[in-house]
């Protein structure tokens, strides 16, 4: 589009019938709050002298309409007989209209021409009598009031004059539209960067600058084509453009803000004609970087269970759950005990997500199932050529993956001594070497251990480092095995079988409420892991939408012993002896050698009615 800006009427006209001519979009604009709204809009502005300053300072194309001195002799021929016997004529013009007249009338030297004067508004004094003054017609108002005015002759551009400012404007449109488009890109690129941007031109003028680098700079409203100086009355940019060298990485604070800053100078034919500086809050690139490794590193090990998902309503599993709840809040090392399959990833896996690392990375290992060689290069990494087989470029270990999370290590206790060293080594420095390499790591890795072993047994028999286990036992979490929670057993079949149900598409919708009593006489050596491997058969097995207490038959049908977890019932026992229930209270009476408040506790009952079915049992 070409923008006609703020011609008078007769003028407008004229340009009208040139730019319909020559195919062009047309717009009429009077004020600059109508280009303003417009500035989205690729296009190309035609006024007078005098209003171009205003459009140019709004960094458009702007074609400016001057006279030239054929209008100059025209307007001298048309003039009365006795204006023509005037000596002198002076032109009253524009500043940038006098020099190009001036220069015009200085390159038709030897030819026959008129005795003129250029002035500008300012320069004029009080008429001379042997005078004649001409004015361009879109300047006659500015020389109103001038004592001069009654002598005053309008020039009128010609119609020559006219086309070549068409034809100039014209030529700009195409051009224009790159431009625009070339900008708006740059723009959306600078804008969407992560990192704050600034750059300056040779005399240090801000020329952009992205909301970013506004926020951290602490810069309000329109900054471009003003001195950096203005803003960082010491900036180092000043620096990179006299020397002409970039600077990487330099940490430095602006407005109580630790950041890193590159600047780079920009060379044009070995010239440094600016600089552009990027630079981002170290705290940024903290949390970038972890989430970086969260998302490359992703082993299907990530934290998935919380706290809460953890299914139990038992005082036991209860307090486990809000001592773990508690510990999260800490960054120092867990050990979680307990017997194999209580679920004690599930625990660590909760105190992550409890934790203020939860946006880290959570890592695990099994320190039982891999061998020592391996186990060591999975927890440190290795570099290119460590050993042979080694991954070409190396590999980053477990504790550089962990960096800003948890790494949990489960099975401690199968640890070899000699990894156990270099463990401790990475406990007390907070940081890590990689096999066969010199370079030490800094990581930032909270340590959650977890032991089926007793390991102060495994310190008297020589198997684990004294020093480690004071190292790891800092908090201790000991998970209740399942005949401790025997009253969580209804909620975790049926949360176990909603589970499976998805899992293996079946639909079982109904469980017998007499399976419970029969699996809460059960002692679960194998705990949550063996109930769960039993419920799982169950519903594989059951027919139809039902599982009952037939579908549980082969749990007891193991051992006929006695031994299978359930306490051996004589031929000659009471009816009430035969009752799961008095099994229960039996078992959990025998496991606690008759303390019967924490019999009370394991079976999810308080005293009284512990003493109640005892008597009712006949246990006491």
């Amino acid at each position: 589009m070409i923008a006609l800006y703020r011609l008078d009427k007769e003028l407008e006209r004229k340009m009208t019938a040139l730019l319909e001519n020559s195919g062009q979009n047309i717009g009429f604009f009077y004020s600059i709050k109508s280009i303003l709204d417009q500035m989205m809009n690729p296009f190309v502005a035609i006024t007078t002298e005098k209003y171009s300053e205003e459009l140019e300072a709004l960094s458009l194309p702007v074609v400016s309409l001057s006279i030239d001195m054929n209008d100059v002799r025209r307007a001298i021929a048309t003039l009365p007989d006795e204006g023509r016997g005037h000596k002198v004529v002076v032109v009253c013009a524009t500043q940038k209209e006098k020099s190009w007249l001036q220069q015009e009338y200085a390159l038709e030297e030897g030819q026959p021409q008129p005795d003129c004067t250029f002035l500008c508004a300012k320069e004029l004094a009080y008429p001379q009598e042997q005078a004649v003054y001409l004015v361009p017609i879109w300047n006659r108002h500015a020389f109103a009031l001038h004592p001069a005015s009654q002598q005053w002759h309008p020039v009128e551009p010609s119609l020559a004059t006219l086309r070549k400012a068409v034809q100039q404007a014209a030529s700009l449109v195409t051009y224009t539209k790159e431009r625009l488009r070339e900008k708006h890109q740059m723009e959306a690129v600078v804008n969407s960067a992560h990192d704050a941007v600034i750059a300056v031109d040779r005399h240090s003028q801000i020329t952009l600058v992205n909301e970013h680098a506004k926020m951290l700079l602490g810069l309000s409203g329109d900054v471009l084509g003003k001195p950096i100086t203005d803003y960082i009355p010491h900036s180092d940019m000043l620096r990179v453009l006299k020397t002409g060298r970039e600077e990487l990485g330099e940490i430095a604070t602006v407005r109580d803000r630790s950041i890193v800053i590159n600047r780079i100078p920009v060379i044009v034919k070995d010239q440094v004609v600016g600089a552009v500086s990027n630079f981002k809050e170290i705290i940024d690139i903290q949390k970038m970087e972890m989430t970086l490794r969260k998302k490359l590193h992703d082993n299907g090990l990530s934290a998935r269970y919380r706290l809460d998902s953890i299914v139990g309503s038992s005082p036991a599993i209860l307090e486990t759950k809000e001592q773990a709840a508690l510990f999260a809040k800490t960054n120092a090392t867990v050990l979680i005990t307990g017997e194999s399959g209580t679920g004690k990833e599930l625990f660590a896996q909760g105190i992550h997500l409890e934790s203020g690392r939860a946006v880290g990375p959570f890592l695990a290992v099994n320190c039982a199932a891999l061998p020592e060689g391996l186990l060591e290069s999975e927890l440190f990494g290795y570099e290119d050529g460590a050993f042979t087989g080694a991954k070409k470029g190396g590999k980053p270990g477990l504790f550089e993956l962990a960096h800003g999370g948890t790494l949990f290590l489960d099975e401690i206790g199968e640890m070899p001594l000699r990894i156990q060293v270099l463990l401790l080594r990475v406990l007390q420095e907070r940081r890590v070497r990689r096999v066969g390499g010199e370079k030490v790591i800094p990581v930032d890795v909270r340590i959650v251990a977890a032991t089926n072993r007793e390991l102060a047994k495994e310190i008297e028999k020589e198997q684990f480092r004294a020093d480690l286990y004071y190292r790891i036992n800092m908090l201790r979490l000991d998970v209740p095995p399942l005949r401790e929670r025997l009253s969580d057993i209804p909620l975790l079949v049926e949360s176990m079988i909603r589970e499976m149900n998805e899992q293996h598409e079946k639909k079982i919708k109904e469980v017998d409420e007499d399976i419970f009593p029969l699996f809460q006489s059960y002692s679960w050596p194998g705990n949550v892991r063996e109930l769960r491997n039993v419920v799982e058969r169950m519903v594989l097995l059951a027919k139809g939408g039902r599982i009952g207490k037939e579908d549980a038959g082969f749990l007891f049908a193991r051992q006929k012993g006695g031994h299978d977890g359930r306490l051996p019932v004589p031929p000659e026992a009471s009816e009430a002896e035969r009752n799961p229930e008095a099994q229960q209270i039996a078992s959990a009476l025998q496991q606690t050698r008759y303390n019967k408040t924490l019999a009370a506790k394991a079976l999810g009952m308080d005293r009284t009615t512990l003493w109640r079915k005892m008597k009712q049992y006949r246990l006491e």
